[in-house]
């Protein structure tokens, strides 16, 4: 479990602090303090930039980060929230931030007559400096006698975009108990290739599913479940999934909207004579995506002026162009594009399957 982290548990933590008050002197002494209570920590570095303070605390123990970020994460600090996550760094080296901000509690408790001013004598008088200029400026051999140590750190001072951790923005409340069992179920939904669609319209058919669903990805499995509006689809891989739910969810499928989640992979069977079930193979043939998308070229088309005229029928098209064998759309929304394309691929006019892409 990663206590819903973007990233896996680390001894390692990443503060992101906001709205601190502009009078509030944020230094490692006040980090210690709060965090110490947890673990042993080895050291602290803070960086700040516009209106978020950020700061890295690196425990003894990974238990001790576990649990600090357990019982902290979302604190009110001084008026403003501090949001941690387990950071991606693999150590936290603080030889690019000498005379910084940086403060290593490991060389301070080696030596505790002297504790007191080790651990201050990085942090008072260098709290008004600026570290990314200070970084820049440094030119001590030790500092730069490895062009690729703390990469990461580097990036992120360096970055000019305020919201550079955004990376690591927390996708999911803490306690997620007090809400409603749906909702409990959306907020813990893992990626998966198997996707359970809801809210089909009662003229759907299992053909036209697969017309649709077939566009985003190469398709295992279907099992349609017409008595319940319901259909399991079955991706040949998760990016094929992750790509139709993206483009499908919530969309406008004939007169419903339907609704798509994430379903962990399972064996799909019918269960009533009305289910319709089919299966496909595909030997892992590369699958080649094209984007949703209002504009369709229909093409091995007979007779473009007959096949124009019954797509009017289904929607309303703003720009049709005929060619010899090929037929031009423009629909006025992705909703209606998916309309032809339910009806129409694979549909067999003059002896001659159609087919349409998505332009």
């Amino acid at each position: 479990m990663y206590n819903n982290s973007r990233d896996p548990p680390n001894q390692i933590l990443l503060l992101i602090l906001n709205s601190l008050p502009s009078s509030f002197p944020l230094n490692n002494s006040f980090i210690h303090q709060k965090f110490n209570q947890y673990g042993d920590i080895n050291k602290i570095l803070i960086f700040e930039r516009g209106k978020t303070t950020k700061a890295f605390v690196e425990f003894h123990e990974l238990k001790s980060a576990i649990q600090a970020r357990r019982q902290l994460n979302g604190c009110n600090i001084q008026g403003g929230k501090m949001i941690i996550h387990f950071s991606r760094l693999k150590n936290l080296n603080l030889e690019i931030v000498d005379n910084s901000r940086g403060t290593d509690y490991t060389q301070a408790s080696s030596n505790s007559q002297n504790s007191d001013s080790i651990l201050n004598s990085r942090t008072d008088e260098n709290n008004q400096l600026d570290l990314t200029n200070h970084i820049s400026q440094t030119q001590s051999p030790r500092a730069n006698s490895s062009p690729i140590r703390n990469e990461q750190i580097n990036r992120l001072l360096e970055s000019d975009d305020e919201d550079d951790l955004t990376i690591w923005k927390q996708a999911i409340p803490q306690n997620i108990s007090e809400f409603h069992p749906d909702i409990q179920k959306l907020l813990q939904q893992r990626q998966s290739r198997l996707l359970r669609i809801l809210n089909f319209d009662s003229k759907i058919t299992g053909k036209m599913i697969y017309n649709v669903f077939s566009k985003f990805g190469n398709l295992e499995e279907i099992l349609y479940e017409k008595s319940l509006s319901r259909a399991f689809i079955k991706y040949q891989s998760v990016n094929q999934a992750i790509i139709a739910k993206e483009y499908l969810n919530n969309i406008q499928f004939f007169d419903s909207q339907i609704r798509i989640y994430y379903e962990p992979l399972q064996s799909l069977q019918p269960t009533s004579f009305q289910d319709e079930y089919m299966i496909y193979y595909h030997d892992n043939q590369q699958f080649n995506t094209s984007p949703l998308s209002s504009n369709l070229l229909i093409t091995c088309v007979q007779d473009p002026t007959e096949i124009s005229e019954q797509i009017q029928m289904f929607a309303k098209a703003k720009e049709i162009k005929l060619g010899v064998n090929n037929i031009h759309l423009t629909m006025y929304s992705n909703a209606d594009a998916l309309k032809i394309i339910a009806v129409f691929s694979d549909y067999e006019f003059q002896n001659q399957k159609m087919n349409i892409i998505l332009k």
